[in-house]
């Protein structure tokens, strides 16, 4: 399992902007494509908005097929109870409804397509 520290990712103490989720996206993406399980620890984080949270792991739902191995892949750590259930109440559920349908979109543009 790979230790990955948000504040030392980003290196700041507040999780918002999103170059930063970006940043902190490519490493999780990176190293969840080599099927890598991931302790993500959010200790030092003073400040956390959803905003940060969908760019670094809600769009990773855009990139895996299968979610229930994405889901188990990720733990959190040292997470503010509010901020964690931002993320599993909020943050992932829309990620999810909102990539669901975009598969959905593609998939029936292109049965279209191949008529």
């Amino acid at each position: 399992m790979i230790k990955i520290n948000v504040k030392d990712t980003i290196n700041n103490t507040i999780a918002m902007s999103t170059e930063d989720g970006k940043r902190l996206f490519e490493i999780l993406y990176e190293n969840l494509k080599q099927s890598k399980k991931i302790e993500l620890s959010f200790k030092g984080i003073d400040m956390l908005i959803s905003h940060f949270l969908n760019e670094s792991i809600g769009k990773l739902y855009e990139k895996f097929d299968n979610w229930d191995i994405l889901d188990k892949s990720i733990e959190y750590r040292e997470i503010d109870g509010d901020d964690l259930e931002l993320l599993k109440e909020k943050v992932i559920p829309t990620a999810k409804n909102h990539f669901k349908d975009v598969i959905k979109t593609d998939s029936i543009n292109q049965s279209i397509l191949d008529d």
